[in-house]
């Protein structure tokens, strides 16, 4: 078949939906619009042993005539073509990547969402990260001086900070990481001299680097990586810069990605304060100037200093500190003891349940319909989904906020209520200032996190923690909200917009934790048995949420082993996504063991979802035995394990090997240094190539490796190398007449140019050491 009739026939390939299948035949139906949310086909729970008695077997026969696609039908009715693999992958991974959350409430532990750094490979473009810089005013740095308990090393980072401009604080966040920062700088700059620095983007240090004479100013900087990967070459070259550029920058980082032992005399380990310490100097501020503006006269310091001594001394306080998650939860204890200064030592077990409750009561009280409301009873059917909405999509765009709070007012609820003749409705009536009362805002000076400049404006609340309050209380506290609850979702991960769907998938999760049994087996088996792509890939997310509680961990895998035995192929599709996440990641060789299976199983010949764990392994967790792996793929002797081994390499050729060298690809990064993977990668090439479904897409990707070569000396020696045992025969003809295209195409490319000259000498022509 010439190039011009193969695309063609590839441009003939049904359009991807998310999660890269093709919604042809008996493989995907359209996704659903968001007013009429579908109804996946019905799937039983898991016939492990902690289901309910009463629920039926995953594999359980479809009810109300809905009968199973056998794979022979499949075969029938699908075409054997692929979609736009690497795309879908990147926009899901992107999405994910954006949206992650952090759970430290209720059921749910500690840890991280679902970050892990991949950068779509660049060859010449525009690598620019948007970068904002916002100025912490100087009563904020002010309050932080006052207040601030060094740590422990801090006269050590205050001197290196000096010396070199350039300090890595490591630590958890609520580790009070940001106030120590603040404090080291204003010791080298003024206090109205102090900015952040904030990109959602990763790469910000390279970016940072890149515009230095732009961005680093004689000023104090404080940059939050979040959980972004740093090297030590990166920040030696932004010390140097800052130096030269009299800048003063500390850089926060996250335990476990940012080891300080490697990353020379630039980085110190952040512990957090005594605790005990922190909640006495907050009391003593607060109560400074208590007695002179009390109406008690009987208030005077010695009954200030007396109460603050019995708070620290009380066993009940001591629990209290004992349980808490941050820095910041004990200021806000702080405050709540000090408003009551003048209550009975014997309300103390009141006023401590009121300060751990006290997100749980606001969300009850922002969900309570009012008896009355000034604007009347014109946003009372709308207010409450909207508040919904806007905590349950803290942080995302307000437009995000705006659809999905319409879509459980007007499409969810009224199936749900008995409501009179719709009220006249005035779009001037529906303010947002009207809708979300002040208490449930962060403040307006957001400077704090750096976000004050959200363009577009993003839902903030005023603590990440109260969007787990809101789920909660719309959980437990009303009976008839369950149903449009579940329903809502539904229609939310059958939209358009991937951060969309990952939102309401990670939301799932979080109910997980709350109800594994009701939650999996009203709206998660429903999911996975879909088949719909969007529906299956929120199952496998919902599941990586819930197993952020250690509780649940070992309950997830085993659902998942489930979904991998049940002989309906849409579970078998969602087992192979969810061994995409960081559940898969916790038992690498169990991963890559199961995706096997799942690899050489006729049912899933049509679906990318191998193919899309696959490469998550590699770019996130095990690079190495994913690789290994797809070496014994790309030589089986099963078709199907064969095809997935192509898919996952069009994915990952599209990635570079980090922030820092971004016009090189992660494949040929590791190939360079080890003769093994160089090996492997010609093997995979070779076979990508000659596909009849892959080939127009793999010699589109080689030939961006060749112009990415163009930026990178190292890398196009390799190719050069690499590349002629790639194009061995069979493929020395066909190789010659892209290279012969791409030359025309790209007349000052020199790593094309060099290799079409060793192909005029003919060393393209000789057989293939693979």
């Amino acid at each position: 078949m010439s190039d011009t009739e193969q695309a063609g026939a590839e441009a003939a390939a049904p359009e991807d939906v998310p999660g890269g299948e093709p919604s042809s035949g008996a493989a995907d139906e359209p996704a659903p619009s968001a007013a009429e949310p579908a109804e996946p086909a019905q799937a039983a729970a898991s016939d492990r042993a902690d289901t309910p008695a009463t629920a039926p077997a995953d594999d359980a026969p479809p009810k109300n005539g809905d009968s199973k696609v056998s794979p022979q039908e499949t075969e029938r009715t699908a075409p054997r073509r692929e979609t736009d693999e690497g795309g879908s992958f990147s926009r899901y991974q992107e999405a994910r990547q954006q949206i992650s959350l952090r759970f430290n409430r209720s059921a749910v532990a500690q840890g991280g969402g679902n970050s892990f750094y991949a950068e779509q490979l660049s060859i010449g473009g525009d690598n620019r990260v948007e970068v904002q810089a916002v100025s912490v005013p100087s009563l904020q740095v002010a309050q932080q001086l006052d207040c601030h308990l060094d740590v422990d090393q801090q006269a050590q980072m205050a001197a290196r900070l000096a010396a070199q401009h350039v300090l890595l604080l490591a630590g958890k966040p609520g580790s009070g990481r940001q106030s120590t920062a603040l404090t080291l700088l204003a010791g080298c700059c003024p206090d109205d001299r102090i900015r952040i620095l904030h990109s959602e983007a990763p790469g910000i240090l390279q970016e940072i680097s890149r515009r230095a004479d732009e961005l680093l100013t004689p000023d104090g900087f404080v940059i939050d990586l979040d959980d972004r990967e740093v090297k030590l070459s990166t920040l030696e070259t932004l010390a140097h810069l800052a130096r030269k550029q009299g800048a003063f920058v500390v850089v926060l980082g996250v335990l476990g990605r940012v080891d300080p032992d490697q990353l020379g005399p630039h980085a110190f380990e952040h512990r957090r304060p005594a605790l005990g310490e922190v909640l006495a100097v907050h009391l003593r501020r607060l109560l400074a100037g208590h007695p002179g503006a009390c109406t008690d006269p009987d208030c005077s310091a010695e009954h200030t200093t007396a109460f603050t001594a019995r708070m620290l001394e009380s066993p009940q306080v001591q629990r209290t500190l004992d349980g808490a998650v941050s820095v910041r939860s004990v200021v806000e204890f702080a405050e709540v003891l000090a408003q009551s200064v003048h209550t009975e030592d014997t309300s103390l077990t009141e006023v401590i349940g009121q300060w751990r409750d006290r997100l749980r009561r606001l969300a009850k009280q922002l969900l309570r319909v009012p008896t009355e409301t000034a604007q009347g009873s014109v946003l009372d059917p709308h207010r409450q989904a909207f508040r919904i909405a806007y905590a349950f999509f803290h942080g995302l765009p307000l437009a995000d906020v705006f659809e999905a709070g319409q879509l459980l007012s007007a499409s969810v609820l009224p199936r749900y209520e008995t409501r009179e003749l719709a009220p006249a409705n005035h779009v001037f009536e529906r303010e947002l200032d009207q809708l979300i009362p002040p208490e449930m805002l962060a403040s307006a000076d957001a400077a704090s996190d750096g976000r004050a400049d959200d363009n577009p404006r993003c839902a903030r609340l005023v603590d990440e923690e109260l969007m787990h309050a809101v789920i909660e209380v719309v959980w437990h506290d009303y009976d008839s909200l369950r149903h449009p609850l579940l329903e809502w979702l539904t229609a939310l991960v059958a939209g358009p917009l991937e951060r969309i769907r990952v939102r309401a998938a990670q939301i799932a999760g979080i109910l997980l934790c709350h109800d594994f049994d009701s939650v999996y087996r009203d709206l998660i088996r429903n999911w996975a048995g879909g088949k719909n792509t969007a529906y299956r890939q929120s199952a496998a997310l919902a599941l990586e949420m819930a197993a952020h509680d250690p509780r649940l961990m070992q309950r997830v895998r085993g659902q998942i082993r489930s979904w991998l035995g049940s002989p309906r192929w849409q579970f078998q599709d969602s087992a192979a996504r969810a061994y995409g996440t960081l559940v898969g990641a916790q038992d690498v060789p169990d991963t890559l063991w199961a995706l096997r299976e799942l690899g050489t199983r006729p049912e899933l010949a049509f679906s990318s979802s191998v193919a899309f764990s696959m490469a998550w392994l590699h770019l996130s967790a095990a690079p190495g035995p994913a690789s290994d792996a797809l070496d014994q793929w790309i030589s089986s002797d099963n078709d199907h394990l064969t095809q997935h081994a192509i898919r996952t390499l069009l994915i990952l050729s599209r990635y570079s090997a980090g922030p820092d060298r971004r016009d090189r690809p992660v494949l040929a990064d590791t190939a360079m240094t080890d003769p093994d993977r160089a090996d492997a990668l010609v093997r995979l090439w070779r076979h990508a190539l000659m596909g009849q479904h892959s080939s127009t897409r793999a010699w589109d990707q080689l030939r961006r490796w060749l112009l990415a070569g163009d930026a990178d000396k190292e890398l196009a020696a390799f190719l050069d190398a690499l590349v002629p045992r790639i194009c061995a025969r069979p493929l020395a003809l066909r190789a010659g007449f892209y290279l012969g295209m791409w030359a025309g195409r790209h007349p000052d490319s020199r790593t094309v140019r060099q290799l079409r000259h060793q192909l005029a000498k003919g060393a393209l022509a000789t057989p293939s050491a693979s």
